[in-house]
């Protein structure tokens, strides 16, 4: 049973008597209540999770009983929801002061939890609970390290599974294949799969019309889920033989990703190392064209808590799993975006994504 009452309680910075996390129906649903249940499968629409210091407890329909009971945790089987109503006022009656998680509940079930309560006093822990997400524990390292394992034997196959022709649906679609193939739940998020000129936007959605020609650059952004972790992992080919201007952007991206990869270790800022990669890029004929942050926390969600972001001056510490990934842009033209998953370390990080860096052909 991978709980985390011990490391949200070790967090706390409230006063509260247990922690309440309550899922609406998808896509809203707390990724805290399955960071605190360590729960593996099932969907758990409309169900709780109450954390108290010592121990944690759900209420679940009997749709995920099964899931729960695997998982050893104490559990309360409702039938309708009649019965999860009178479950959740004997239960929650009990405290005075209750922590929930006010970034992801809803409205509705903000209400909700306030009036079975009896009117116990609603704190938010939001804050405490991203903090308690940060550091990974042993279980939750090995899930990621699993998913990044996936991405990245998926990543290595892309250029004996993409060819030009296809449409960028079609190869997002061998991908998440292929992720599924060697082991994945599913995959990470919407699979990003960018040819030529569209390459050049980082939050891009793949077409069926956009097909893959030669001269294109192909940006292909993913990551795999392995029981609810996540890894995510960028790499940029080149369709046919790549010219002098795309590999002179690709390795000004991968010095920039080196750079900070280097800077990072235990203690050092998240500003720091976002300016090391800034400073290769913005230290050439490229100035201006890296417009996102270098990283971002990786763990039970794509976005888990944490930065490497001069908006966000956090300090790294080891434990904490983050997204590397530089990027140049080019509106009209294309863009390049390196991007590996890291575990801060004393000394340094553990580079946990495998996947050749080197600009491949397709």
């Amino acid at each position: 049973m991978a709980t985390k009452e011990k490391a949200i309680f070790s967090a706390m910075k409230k006063e509260v008597d247990a922690v309440v996390l309550m899922n609406a129906v998808e896509p809203n649903l707390d990724s805290c209540f399955f960071y605190a249940t360590g729960l593996t499968s099932g969907l758990f629409e409309g169900c709780v999770a109450i954390v108290e210091p010592k121990r944690v407890e759900i209420i679940t329909s009997e749709l995920e009983a099964l899931s729960a009971a695997e998982e050893g945790l104490k559990t309360a089987v409702f039938e309708n929801n009649e019965v999860r109503m009178r479950m959740m006022k004997n239960k929650l009656s009990r405290y005075s002061r209750i922590g929930i998680n006010a970034k992801e509940l809803t409205v509705f079930n903000h209400r909700l939890i306030k009036r079975l309560s009896g009117g116990a006093r609603l704190v938010d822990i939001s804050h405490e609970l991203s903090e308690s997400r940060m550091i990974k524990q042993p279980d939750e390292l090995s899930r990621i390290r699993k998913a990044c394992r996936i991405a990245s034997m998926a990543c290595d196959a892309i250029p004996e599974m993409i060819g030009e022709g296809m449409t960028e649906t079609e190869a997002a679609a061998e991908l998440n294949y292929r992720m599924m193939m060697l082991g994945a739940s599913a995959s990470a998020f919407n699979s990003t799969v960018a040819f030529g000129a569209k390459s050049a936007e980082p939050h891009y959605t793949p077409s069926s019309k956009r097909r893959l020609r030669n001269g294109n650059f192909a940006l292909f952004d993913f990551g795999a889920a392995y029981k609810r972790y996540v890894s995510d992992i960028t790499r940029t080919f080149v369709c046919g033989s790549s010219s002098k201007r795309q590999r002179e952007i690709h390795a000004t991206v991968l010095n920039a990703q080196e750079a900070a990869i280097d800077a990072i270790e235990d203690g050092v800022s998240g500003a720091a190392v976002d300016d090391a990669a800034r400073h290769v890029i913005d230290g050439g004929k490229y100035k201006g064209l890296f417009i996102h942050s270098t990283g971002h926390g990786l763990g039970i969600s794509v976005h888990d808590p944490g930065s490497i972001s001069s908006a966000n001056d956090m300090t790294l510490k080891a434990g904490m799993v983050l997204t590397v990934e530089p990027g140049i842009y080019i509106k009209g033209y294309g863009g390049v975006r390196i991007e590996d998953d890291v575990l801060v370390t004393k000394g340094g990080c553990r580079i946990l994504t495998s996947c050749s860096k080197d600009l491949r052909t397709l």
